[in-house]
């Protein structure tokens, strides 16, 4: 009997044991699939900030024509070309990145989990994108301030100051500024219809995109029915409805209340 005891009781404290080890391995768990939940909500905040900035930049310098006119600079004046642009972060993907590892990206739906790769996929082109602007801005030209001051040129006083007044290494560089823009303008115009693939509807019309919107999503917006478009770059779920989905499925998780 006291050998029987024994082993009932060793036997009892290998199951607590085991039972205590595999409570922390599924807790510990739980703790990291809600982690990587609140992960890619804060993400997905903080690439909306990050879209608005690069589609400021990108829809102002759409908008600059006074390098892409001939240059006149009228008596007695003087004229200084600024071309600087101070590009913000890439968008990030870390955390979705972590998501797709976890269990948890597994227990989404499906419809989630294809609205989540859409996503990501429209994001990483962005940022394969912004990265060709980058190399085509910095590698061709880079930053430019050209001063254009009649008084240091070889022209009448009174008389209009046109480009063929300019010293030769002025109008060089005007051509390259002119060249670099040409080739960026239809990478911006591609960032910016996936930025408003991605973008909600109030954020679209704060940066006035909806020039950049595909045909089909501007008829959405004003019918409120979504048609679908496989073969256009339109994203089913925008940043912040995604954000508004795991949010919801961390909300209805049991464990996000203790954790």
């Amino acid at each position: 009997m006291v050998e029987t005891g024994a082993l009932l009781s060793i036997l009892a404290g290998g199951i607590t044991a085991l039972f205590a080890v595999f409570l922390t391995f599924y807790l510990r768990n739980q703790w990291q699939e809600i982690q990587s939940l609140r992960a890619m909500q804060t993400e997905l905040e903080q690439n909306a900030e990050r879209v608005q900035a690069l589609a400021e930049l990108l829809t102002g310098d759409l908008q600059r024509q006074q390098v892409d006119l001939p240059i006149e600079v009228p008596p007695g004046t003087r004229m200084e070309i600024r071309y600087v642009v101070s590009f913000p972060s890439s968008l990030s993907t870390s955390a979705f990145d972590q998501l797709k590892h976890t269990g948890m990206f597994l227990r989404l739906s499906p419809e989630i989990r294809r609205s989540l790769f859409e996503l990501y996929d429209a994001i990483d082109r962005i940022n394969r994108l912004r990265q060709h602007r980058e190399r085509i801005h910095f590698d061709d030209v880079g930053n430019v301030h050209i001063v254009i001051d009649p008084s240091d040129l070889d022209v009448e006083p009174g008389a209009t100051v046109s480009e063929d007044d300019l010293p030769a290494e002025t109008r060089r560089r005007l051509a390259d500024l002119r060249e670099m823009r040409r080739a960026m303008k239809e990478v911006n115009r591609s960032i910016l219809r996936l930025i408003a693939s991605i973008s909600a509807p109030e954020t679209v019309d704060d940066l006035e995109l909806e020039p950049y919107l595909e045909t089909d999503r501007r008829s959405d917006r004003r019918s409120e029915v979504r048609a679908e478009s496989p073969a256009s770059d339109e994203v089913e779920v925008n940043l912040e409805e995604m954000r508004s989905l795991l949010r919801d499925v961390e909300r209805n998780s049991v464990w996000s209340r203790f954790m």
